[in-house]
């Protein structure tokens, strides 16, 4: 931090594990309103909760 401010820098990583990856893949078309969750399994614990309104709009 000086006079003229501060400076801030983010980085993102991303990490697939080999059980993510699902030959039989179920498609999920996101054509109407829906809920989202996600979950952390053993505790059942809602982790993050949202709702997508309207998916059509760009």
């Amino acid at each position: 931090v000086n006079e003229e401010g501060s400076e801030a820098a983010a980085s993102t990583a991303v990490v697939i594990a080999g059980r993510s990856l699902n030959p039989n893949r179920v498609t999920f078309k996101a054509n109407r309103p829906f809920l989202v969750f996600i979950r952390e399994v053993p505790l059942n614990t809602i982790i993050f909760m949202g709702r997508v309104a309207n998916p059509c709009v760009k």
